[in-house]
């Protein structure tokens, strides 16, 4: 028989004992209400009925224009619901087939139920299942990923077929309830349907889709008019937010050297170069900061570029993560103000304050979305809630305001087990390193002017500002070497993260912090609590308190995956 041995050489890591908690005062779940009732209801609109003429006994003469005419109008008015026609003789059919022409409501529930209100849940709705998560890319943090399924209906005689053909529901909100002890229903959970289609197993099948496609739009609606020079005709106008360094203006007329370097008032119109040489108030004929524009006193011998401070909107100057992901998703994106989580928000704002730079040009064309995730690195998250609400912020530790308390004793936690951590962080990280103060033109010494031999008067501001020019962007970092070198050997060097904020400093307060949070000893849970579905949204801090795993004082974690289904299933990292 064989017999191996393994040794493997072990570093102790320095672990700081959590401070006792004082859980007496932590608001407890609400209860789940005992029986495991899903309801959903769909706002829908019937599609126009197919006219199908009553078979005659006996073949008729050939119809009059006028008669087909009037037969047209019956095919055609249920859809518009108002017709020039109103005078017409069918006027009373017309007002019978209104009743089930319009906005219906269908309701499905996993067994049948009426609420206090007279609302039948029809049954015949399969227990569905969604779920949000930030663990993704092997990493945490970014723009949430949503899984929502289908809401699937038992369709096993058709009974339900005709949905397919009748009902449109694609673009309409859709809406998850559970029944309350006093028979009145809650809304837990919105989202929108795709469109209905036919599922396995006799099924229909409603597909949903996550409030995500609110901001999969262009950032950008407003465009050169068809008269503007070809080269820019029908494109979209150029937009930036903060301090945009050596963007390239768009050229705006062929007959003068005019450019406009943003869409909307901009704070200031900082430099003009050509060809990397500042230009002297006197080569400018004219600036307008309101419509952002300036005009060289003669055609350029180069490459123009300008730096600028973006976008000013309603007297405040856009500058900062919260401030231009705001603008971005309530003005650019057309969510309403509902939609946004102010106490997200304004949290999101204090603990990322630094100065941010975003540059979109007129031969780009990203959506609402990109550009949040962009503005989201290398630390920040966002997602809808449930219902529907904006949320972003920076993946950190708890603050130490527990939302509720999940106990084994008290029945509020039925299971937990320690889950792996995601393979970018584990082992953990012994530098970051992120891209700050972003030159939005690159260019080399062919495409700069000037005498950069050493000792000589370089017009575009000598070596090192050369050497900026040539370069996308600066690196910053933060490190630990102790860690390399002494802890986990296997610590990882990750690429570079691209980054929108503006100077040094901002960029090295945000990777350190990153940094000491993954060198904080962390570990994530997959939990199972006895609570009301939908309870939990990315974000929350919840306490936990369990018999094993260091948990028994209780510890406070950030949930980062909710799953709905049969039970709520959690991701809480402490």
């Amino acid at each position: 028989m064989r017999v191996f041995l393994v040794r493997i050489e072990e570093q102790p890591l320095t672990v700081t004992e959590p401070a006792p908690l004082d859980l007496s005062g932590v608001v407890r779940p609400p209860p789940r209400v005992e029986a495991g009732r899903s309801l959903a209801m769909v706002r829908a609109f019937t599609r126009r009925p197919v006219w199908r003429p009553p078979v005659p006994a006996a073949v008729p003469p050939p119809l009059r224009a006028s008669v087909r005419t009037t037969l047209a109008t019956v095919q055609g008015y249920v859809m518009l619901g108002a017709s020039p026609f109103g005078a017409a003789p069918f006027g009373a059919r017309r007002d019978r087939l209104s009743l089930a022409i319009g906005d219906v409501m269908l309701r499905y529930g996993t067994i049948n139920y009426v609420d206090r209100d007279h609302r039948e849940f029809e049954d015949g709705l399969r227990t569905p299942s969604f779920s949000r998560t930030i663990l993704t890319g092997g990493t945490v943090g970014g723009w949430a990923t949503a899984s929502l399924g289908d809401l699937e209906l038992d369709n096993l005689e058709g009974e339900r077929s005709d949905l397919l053909r009748r009902v449109a529901v694609d673009g309409r909100p859709v809406e998850v309830l559970q029944p309350r002890p006093d028979g009145t229903t809650e809304v837990v959970f919105e989202c929108t349907a795709r469109d209905i289609v036919p599922g396995d197993d006799d099924t229909v099948r409603i597909r949903l889709r996550d409030w995500d496609y609110l901001l999969d739009k262009p950032a950008q609606t407003a465009t050169y008019p068809d008269d503007a020079p070809p080269e820019i005709a029908n494109r979209r106008r150029p937009f930036g937010y903060g301090p945009c360094n050596n963007v390239t203006p768009t050229r705006i007329a062929t007959t003068a050297p005019a450019y406009q370097f943003n869409d909307g008032p901009s704070r200031a119109l900082r430099a003009v170069y050509v060809a990397g040489i500042p230009q002297l108030p006197a080569d400018l004929a004219a600036i307008d900061l309101a419509a952002s524009t300036f005009t060289l006193a003669a055609e350029p011998a180069g490459d123009v570029t300008c730096d600028f401070d973006g976008l000013v909107v309603d007297g405040v100057y856009l500058n900062t993560t919260a401030l231009v992901i705001d603008d971005l998703a309530f003005r650019r994106g057309g969510l309403p103000a509902t939609r946004k989580s102010v106490r997200h928000f304004e949290r999101f704002a204090a603990d990322m304050p630094g100065e941010v730079q975003l540059y979109v040009s007129h031969g780009e064309e990203p959506t609402v979305l990109s550009l949040i995730q962009r503005l989201l690195a290398p630390c920040g998250w966002g997602a809808f809630s449930w219902r529907g609400q904006l949320q972003v912020g920076v993946w950190k530790v708890a603050t130490g305001a527990p939302r509720c308390l999940l106990s084994k004793a008290e029945g509020t936690l039925i299971s937990l087990q320690p889950a792996e951590l995601p393979t970018e962080v584990y082992p953990p990280p012994w530098r970051l390193r992120g891209g700050y103060d972003r030159n939005w033109t690159p260019q080399t010494a062919s495409q700069l002017k000037g005498d950069d031999t050493p000792g000589a008067a370089d017009p575009v501001g000598g070596p090192e500002r050369r050497r900026w020019l040539a370069r996308g962007q600066e690196i910053a970092e933060a490190k630990d070497e102790v860690t390399r070198d002494r802890l986990h050997l296997g610590a990882q060097d990750p690429a570079v993260v691209e980054t929108c904020l503006a100077d040094k400093i901002g960029c090295e307060t945000v990777l350190q912090a990153s940094l000491a949070h993954w060198l904080g000893n962390r570990a994530q849970y997959r939990v199972v609590p006895d609570t009301p579905p939908f309870f939990f949204d990315i974000g929350d801090e919840v306490a936990i308190q369990w018999d094993g795993h260091g948990l028994e004082g209780g510890q406070i974690g950030v949930v980062a995956e909710v799953a709905e289904g049969e039970w709520t299933e959690l991701v809480i990292e402490v």
